[in-house]
Parts: C-alpha cells; sequence; structure tokens
C-alpha cells in the first residue's frame, strides 16, 4: 500500500508539472499524450510477444507516437492511411515471420490506444479556453473512480463482479467507483471555476451539472470496462502486469487502461453538451 502511495504521488507530481507547462505551451498536453501513447503501445506488444517482431513493433510504436502530435493538422487521415498500408505490406511480405493473430492485435490495439488517447489533443480545439481543466479532468476522473471502487469494495465489498477476470473487483466497489466518480468530476470543475477562472482569470463561467453528471456515471462504468478489458487481455497471456516502470501500480497501460474508452466519451459530452 505505501508503495502505492509513493507512487501516485509521483504520477501526481509528473501530472502537474504537465498542467503547468501547458499554460504556456499549449503543445504540452501533445507531447504528454504521444510519449504515454508509445509507452502503452510498447507494453503491450511486450506482453504479448510481438515487440521482437520489429516491422510491426517499431512502425506501432512510431505511429502512436507521431499520431496526437498531427492529430489537429489534418494530416491524422494521412498517417492512418500510412501506418495501415505498411502493415498490410508487412503482413503480405512478412508473412513466414508475422503470424496474422500477432499482426491483428497489435494493429487493432495500436489503433484503440492512440486514437482513443489522441481525444484528448482534440479537446483543446473545442474550447481553447477551458483545455486544462479538460486535460485534468480526462486524466484524474478516471483514476479517481479507481480510487473511490478501490476503498468502497475493501470496506463494503461482497458481491464479486467479474471473479474470472479480477477476483478483487466487487459489485459494491463499481457503485462506489460511479458515486465518487461524479462527486470528482463536480469537485475539479468547481476548484477550477472558484480557484483559476474567478480569482486568477476573473472570468465568471455557468457550469453545466447535467453534462459534469452524465460524464461521472459514463467514465465511472466506461474505466470499470476498460480495466477489465485489459485485465482479459493478461489473463490469455498470463502477464499479472504490463509494466513495472510505476511500483505498486504496473505499467503505463495498466495505469491508464481505463482512460483509454473515458477520453472519447468525454469527447462526445463536450462536444454536444458542453461542461461550460
Amino acid at each position: 500500500m505505501l508503495e502505492r502511495i509513493k507512487s501516485a504521488g509521483v504520477l501526481i507530481l509528473v501530472f502537474g508539472s504537465v498542467v503547468v507547462l501547458s499554460v504556456f505551451f499549449k503543445i504540452a498536453i501533445d507531447i504528454a499524450i504521444s510519449i504515454i501513447c508509445i509507452a502503452a503501445v510498447y507494453e503491450f506488444c511486450k506482453a504479448i510477444k510481438t515487440l521482437k517482431l520489429f516491422q510491426i513493433s517499431i512502425t506501432s510504436m512510431a505511429f502512436a507516437g507521431i499520431y496526437p502530435l498531427l492529430f489537429m493538422y489534418d494530416l491524422s487521415y494521412i498517417l492512418f492511411f500510412g501506418y495501415t498500408a505498411i502493415m498490410m505490406f508487412m503482413i503480405v511480405f512478412c508473412h513466414e515471420k508475422i503470424s496474422f493473430k500477432d499482426f491483428a492485435y497489435t494493429y487493432s490495439i495500436t489503433l484503440l490506444i492512440t486514437i482513443c488517447m489522441s481525444a484528448i489533443v482534440s479537446m483543446k480545439e473545442l474550447d481553447s479556453d477551458h483545455r486544462i481543466m479538460y486535460f485534468v479532468m480526462a486524466i484524474a476522473v478516471p483514476w479517481l473512480a479507481d480510487v473511490g471502487a478501490y476503498f468502497t469494495g475493501v470496506f463494503f465489498g461482497k458481491h464479486k463482479l467479474c471473479p474470472k477476470i479480477s477476483p478483487k473487483k466487487t459489485v459494491e466497489g463499481a457503485i462506489g467507483g460511479v458515486c465518487f466518480c461524479i462527486l470528482t468530476t463536480i469537485v475539479i470543475a468547481l476548484l477550477f471555476r472558484s480557484l483559476i477562472f474567478d480569482l486568477i482569470f476573473h472570468d465568471v463561467i455557468e457550469i453545466n451539472y447535467l453534462s459534469l453528471i452524465i460524464i461521472g456515471v459514463g467514465g465511472s462504468v466506461l474505466s470499470i470496462l476498460g480495466d477489465l478489458s485489459f485485465s482479459v487481455i493478461k489473463r490469455a497471456y498470463s502477464v499479472k502486469d504490463y509494466g513495472d516502470v510505476i511500483p505498486g501500480h504496473g505499467g503505463i497501460l495498466d495505469r491508464f487502461d481505463s482512460v483509454i474508452p473515458f477520453v472519447p466519451f468525454m469527447y462526445i459530452i463536450l462536444k454536444y453538451l458542453p461542461i461550460v
């Protein structure tokens, strides 16, 4: 537990540094997402044993790193086409070394991770003035939902949610995660409104609480699904964690598996039902 808390503290410091840098350099968020995507794809390839298949693993990591940086410059489709074409070329001309299973898993999960996480970058275009709040919410809400679910499950958990996939997850923990997730979204929005927009920028904003509740409920459900989905892959390949870069938590993908499905959902809600 102490190790997990220490690692969480380091993550918060790193996360906070990106937030501060993004005030002065808008591209800081893009670079952070790019690094996360590269690390996540690397860990996934290592877990499913395609990392040594350099033809597809290096290509996938390159795509994961470049795509978030070019996502908003009308070059994403070109990059997507280029990545797809190269991967298809590899499966045809390297079929003796690369099985279709390895190709399909690496290609599909690379796209899933990269495109979903890149939705954080696209949030800046929806509302550049509040981009930092969106970034904080996109990362913090799933993480804090996990925290709420964990502690609720520890103290009140009795009924297993998916025992064959994740024995420690409980129905009570999932309910606690939903409640904590709603509370988290509202608190983050109120903190930004009171401490940043009002005091620093003297910008009075109105908060759409319906949007926050939808994000909170949907976010908690999706964070659980993301966690369970990537846990299925780990079990299929007999892997405990995707990495060990974060002591007590595992790898980057272990920490962001709940964020990946949440981000595009949050983008859709912001687009059609803005928070501010």
